[in-house]
């Protein structure tokens, strides 16, 4: 049999009652980490969900405003009142979280639309050549696509591809 440590002795006791606070200490920083990151989950839910209220009930507002201001442009004919209008607009619309689509070279499918291909040389097929009509964001989301003329491909020409030969 072995001997048993003894109860009596006092350092004996004390690293075991430092053990067990070392294991409660460990537990109790465990929980307060699951808790944190359920708390932080919860918070993350909630701000998408009021977000995502937000955006129902604005988005098709913001769309309406945004016709408006293409309308009011179509009309500008350097009319200092009409532009006075369009720029109060976009500001209100800024100051909501709506913002231009950023310009950006190369055709992306997931903020533009393309409306035309036409043929650009010395451009790379699809790249951007015009901006027909600006896209806008809201927030990180896409309110409305921009709508752009992007560089195609060159058309072959005849000579350009070598004919075909026929082995008998």
């Amino acid at each position: 049999m072995s001997a048993a440590p003894d109860a009596g002795d006092p350092l004996t006791a004390l690293a075991g009652e430092i053990a067990q606070l070392r294991d409660l200490f460990q537990r109790r920083l465990l929980e307060d980490k699951a808790k944190n990151r359920a708390l932080d989950d919860l918070h993350e839910q909630l701000a998408l969900a009021r977000g995502g209220l937000s955006e129902q009930l604005l988005a098709p507002l913001f769309r309406e405003l945004l016709r408006l201001v293409d309308r009011v442009t179509a009309l500008n004919d350097d009319d200092a009142a009409l532009g006075s209008i369009v720029d109060e607009l976009h500001e209100l619309l800024e100051r909501r979280g709506v913002r231009r689509v950023p310009a950006t070279a190369d055709f992306d499918p997931d903020v533009h639309e393309a409306v035309a291909v036409a043929e650009a040389s010395g451009r790379s097929p699809g790249t951007v050549l015009q901006v027909v009509r600006h896209g806008y964001l809201m927030g990180e989301r896409l309110l409305r696509p921009e709508q752009v003329v992007v560089a195609a491909r060159p058309a072959r020409s005849e000579s350009a591809v070598p004919p075909i030969e026929r082995f008998e």
